[in-house]
């Protein structure tokens, strides 16, 4: 089959599996040459038994797929594989899957070799559509959303921001690649790059030591490559500059430039936050790793989330109408307010060169400053 024909396969897809039992089904699917290969995770709803996880690797010659895969126990609240034999009860060997594909829908059934078994209804991310949240305010001008700042005397670290050049969805850079296998990238590609930065940092960041992972992603993340990591950061007006400083010229007079607001205190008291990226239920966590080796993260007033999903915004509103209550809030503003927006946010002493310390952000501020 052409790789045009595999794409229809490729991606993460979210839904419910039914029957014996019940639970979140979960599919994660790269496509590699001639084959797609990934992870699934049945989130089983009784809290009580183990949830499952499962490598994958099909070869689709059809809009649908039979295959066979060995699940491995997950605890069924924490991010960890269990033994076997420590398990209450039988566990599967074998999981069979029998798949079809329609458009951006997945359905089929599910079978196990201990007489479990049952329908499953998934679909595919949507993070590639349009943002569903509209601005609260309208379009801002630059002065309305500094009033606006200001009225709503926001409480210092309650609240975390994002600013993006336009109101694209929610999503990590990881995710906005064509991969969405997590496990892969945890167990192959990041020891990689580990072992291959050595020499560039002045730190060894053990691997066995959480604080260290954190800090480890969080340094690639600010250096450009691909991770599950969102930034994100104390301060509106921070945020407002990212914004505006990654506005290209040619999209001055388009779409408004996007600032997130996300009351992080509220997410964090309802919500269970995990540092993981594998081997765990759906999540969107707030983390702040230490800033080892990364200068950046300080003056940044830096702030990290982590998630195992492609399209966070989707379940942010999922969780917002079972709460019934608001954590992600947004606001746009004109792009064609950029220069005065950047200069007075300079003024505030926040800049290329205040941001980013080192010979990149000075080139990068008098740049704009020279040839802006």
């Amino acid at each position: 089959m052409t790789r045009e024909f595999l794409k229809r396969f490729e991606g993460q897809w979210l839904g419910q599996f039914d029957g014996t039992n019940t639970g979140l089904a979960l599919l994660d699917l790269d496509l590699e040459e001639d084959h797609l290969r990934g992870s699934a995770y049945a989130f089983d709803n009784d809290r009580k038994i183990p949830s499952a996880a499962a490598p994958v690797n099909i070869s689709p010659e059809a809009n649908f797929v039979d295959f066979e895969t060995k699940p491995v126990p997950i605890h069924p609240e924490l991010p960890q594989i269990l033994n076997i034999n420590d398990i209450d009860g039988v566990f599967p060997q074998k999981l069979s899957f029998s798949l079809t594909v329609d458009g951006p829908s997945m359905t089929g059934r599910w079978q196990t070799d201990i007489e479990t078994g049952g329908s499953l209804s998934l679909q595919k991310s949507r993070a590639n559509s349009s943002s569903d949240y509209q601005p609260e305010e309208g379009t801002l001008t630059w002065a309305q959303f500094q009033e606006l700042v200001s009225e709503r005397a926001i409480e210092p670290y309650r609240y975390i921001f994002r600013g993006q050049s336009a109101p694209w969805r929610l999503r990590t850079s990881f995710h906005r690649t064509r991969r969405k296998d997590l496990f892969r990238y945890w167990d192959q590609d990041v020891p990689r790059v580990r072992h291959a930065s050595i020499g560039a940092t002045s730190h060894l960041f053990d691997p066995m030591v959480p604080e260290h992972n954190g800090a480890f992603i969080h340094l690639l993340q600010h250096h450009g490559y691909p991770t599950p990591l969102l930034d994100w950061t104390y301060s509106p007006y921070i945020s407002a500059f990212f914004a505006y400083s990654s506005l290209t010229d040619d999209r001055r007079s388009g779409d408004p430039v996007r600032i997130f607001m996300f009351d992080a205190d509220l997410w964090k008291r309802d919500f269970q936050q995990l540092n993981n990226m594998t081997f765990c239920r759906p999540h969107f966590s707030l983390i702040e790793p230490y800033a080892i080796g990364n200068p950046r993260a300080l003056p940044q007033q830096s702030i990290g989330t982590v998630t195992n999903l492609d399209d966070i915004e989707s379940f942010i509103r999922f969780h917002e109408k079972q709460q019934n209550k608001r954590y992600l809030h947004v606001f746009d503003l004109h792009a064609s307010e950029k220069n005065k927006a950047l200069k007075q946010l300079g003024l505030m002493g926040i800049s290329w060169g205040s941001l980013f310390p080192g010979i990149d952000g000075v080139c990068r501020e008098y740049r704009d400053r020279h040839f802006g």
